[in-house]
């Protein structure tokens, strides 16, 4: 709780529930993805177009909405915007190769991974307790999306599964991160506006007591 305070969360989180809607629909379209390995992964550039048009249009509105609750909701709406122009550039080459379309989709979703360690390490800052679940699957995403990148060569239908299984992962962690917003969401609320105002005020005299020396 301490944590939370000296992190000056002022209000409660907001919209939690947008990574939790957000991650249903990656392990929607991941389990779809991988019971569909027949459909040519040109068809697939369409499916993959759109979830991260979407994808990106919800993180940026997250991100915004929660800039004063959040020390990392920069990270959030960048990766919203890269989502968002990612989307863009497939929706605009529907003609994409093979080769071309896992780079595109890899680096995003490595990106992703990344960010989603970052935003577990941020949760523990928090005082949120049992993030390994959400480093679990951040590293699993991550050596997904590498194995995407790396192995180019190996095929469609393996690539079609490795892709899958980013987009799943990453989805399983979306939903983790929104039901632990929530959790976060709920301890903030325990704080009242006055305990938070006379913890401001006791670190603005500790400010300018530190000013005077």
């Amino acid at each position: 709780m301490s944590s939370i305070i000296l992190n000056r969360i002022k209000q409660n989180v907001k919209h939690w529930y947008l990574p939790v809607i957000l991650g249903v629909v990656f392990i929607v379209a991941g389990v779809f993805i991988m019971m569909t390995p027949i459909a040519s992964y040109l068809s697939l550039a369409l499916l993959f177009s759109w979830l991260f048009f979407f994808a990106g249009i919800a993180e940026i509105a997250f991100a915004l909405s929660n800039r004063k609750e959040l020390d990392g909701w920069g990270w959030i709406l960048f990766s919203g915007i890269v989502d968002v122009v990612l989307g863009l550039i497939l929706l605009s080459q529907p003609a994409i190769t093979l080769q071309v379309l896992p780079i595109y989709v890899g680096c995003v979703l490595l990106f992703r991974s990344v960010r989603s360690l970052s935003m577990a390490v941020e949760l523990n800052r928090y005082g949120v307790k049992g993030i390994s679940s959400l480093v679990l699957f951040g590293i699993l995403g991550l050596l997904f999306a590498i194995f995407m990148m790396t192995n180019i060569e190996a095929g469609a239908f393996t690539i079609v599964y490795w892709t899958a299984f980013s987009i799943l992962t990453l989805g399983v962690f979306s939903v983790l991160y929104g039901f632990k917003l929530k959790k976060l969401k709920n301890k903030g609320a325990k704080i009242s506006a006055e305990l938070t105002k006379k913890w401001e005020a006791i670190q603005e005299e500790v400010k300018k007591a530190m000013d005077q020396e």
